[in-house]
């Protein structure tokens, strides 16, 4: 069986909160941080897991290999949380974690111009109509994939000759579509327990 393709998580499971169109989780570990994990390991996790509920153990005692999302990760994680139910808002959220990721850690062009006020002012109206808070200073706020490691810097290649504003948001914008689309099909992300009260 290729788990890549075939894992969604058991219905009904008070753990699963969606399926589609991004694979979200509760985890039972005692950390308080996002983790997001490669499909494939997380259903090995999974199948861990429920033969751990069969028994009557804590699945907890084993995690899965993953990343870490904290920082401005943990910010876009908790984006896409808020809008779980929402593709298009949720690559829209994306698409913010690129302009931060820019503004913060990529530096381009077009941003050491007075374009930059622009761009700012791109960040608070796309801030304001996902409802969401962004804290500065983060460092990172695009999910990682493991096909990072093969080209770390490709992001940070890809903005810094930009110095057409249309260029830098389109640029951007199929960025994170791209990373959303990995995102979607390749990843399932785990969250504490404790976030439960932001979906309240």
């Amino acid at each position: 069986m290729d788990r890549w393709n075939t894992f969604s998580g058991s219905d009904g499971r008070e753990h699963v909160i969606t399926d589609s169109p991004m694979r979200l989780r509760w985890g039972p570990w005692r950390t308080g941080r996002i983790i997001q994990v490669h499909v494939g390991s997380a259903a090995g996790y999974e199948e861990y897991r429920e033969e751990c509920l069969q028994n009557g153990q804590d699945p907890s005692g084993r995690m899965p290999p993953h990343f870490s999302l904290d920082g401005g990760l943990q910010d876009t994680a908790l984006g896409l949380l808020r809008h779980r139910d929402d593709a298009a808002s949720q690559e829209e959220v994306l698409y913010l974690a690129c302009l931060l990721e820019a503004l913060v850690s990529a530096p381009s062009a077009i941003l050491r111009t007075d374009l930059i006020r622009r761009v700012y002012q791109e960040v608070n109206q796309r801030s304001q109509s996902l409802g969401f808070r962004w804290r500065g200073g983060e460092g990172h706020f695009i999910p990682p994939v493991n096909q990072d490691a093969g080209d770390p810097h490709q992001f940070a290649r890809l903005v810094a000759p930009l110095s057409n504003l249309q260029e830098f948001y389109a640029a951007l914008r199929d960025y994170a579509s791209q990373r959303y689309r990995i995102l979607s099909k390749e990843y399932v992300i785990y969250y504490p327990a404790r976030q439960r009260a932001t979906l309240s």
